[in-house]
């Protein structure tokens, strides 16, 4: 081969690997910055609740899972946390679970409204938002109904009544 070939040879292979690098950074970043859907495995996430203890999402298969996220200083979260208790206490025998994962605020502020509302499902701390860039949250409250095969059944932004709550925990209730 003479000099000149080679030179387009080698052009030819450096603009094929700077594509090939490109369409792999591009397919990873997409999945990355996808929203959850509808259908598709709710994606695991480990954090540790207000009382200290661990809890991890794959380990609630078997459970319909509620998984809210909100805020102390939220006007509509404090509006439907009452039906969220109501809702818990009513289905929590019948394999019922509500992650109610409080972002970024301080153990103070989270337990004294625990106490003000008399909660008693688990409420893990998102204290450095991690869990909510996986499942990229916009406005709060937003909550997340998870079947019992860990499939995401509803994505609901904004505050839920107990007839709304009622309606998507029945229809994600493990069937026995």
């Amino acid at each position: 081969m003479n000099k000149e070939t080679r030179m387009w040879v080698r052009r030819i292979i450096f603009l094929v690997l700077i594509i090939a690098l490109g369409f792999a950074i591009y397919q990873a970043t997409s999945k990355q910055t996808k929203k959850p859907q509808v259908g598709e495995e709710a994606p695991d996430f480990k954090l540790t609740t207000l009382d200290g203890k661990e809890v991890q999402l794959s380990e609630m298969r078997g459970k319909a899972v509620m998984l809210n996220f909100w805020g102390t200083w939220c006007p509509p979260c404090r509006t439907e946390m009452p039906a969220m208790q109501k809702i818990y206490e009513k289905y929590k025998s019948k394999g019922f679970e509500i992650l109610a994962v409080n972002i970024a605020e301080t153990d103070i502020a989270v337990s004294n409204f625990a106490h003000q509302y008399k909660l008693t499902f688990p409420i893990p701390m998102d204290r450095n938002k991690e869990v909510v860039r996986l499942y990229k949250i916009g406005p709060l409250p937003s909550s997340i109904f998870i079947d019992a095969q860990g499939k995401i059944t509803q994505v609901i932004e904004g505050p839920l009544d107990t007839s709304q709550l009622e309606l998507y925990v029945n229809q994600i209730l493990p069937r026995k």
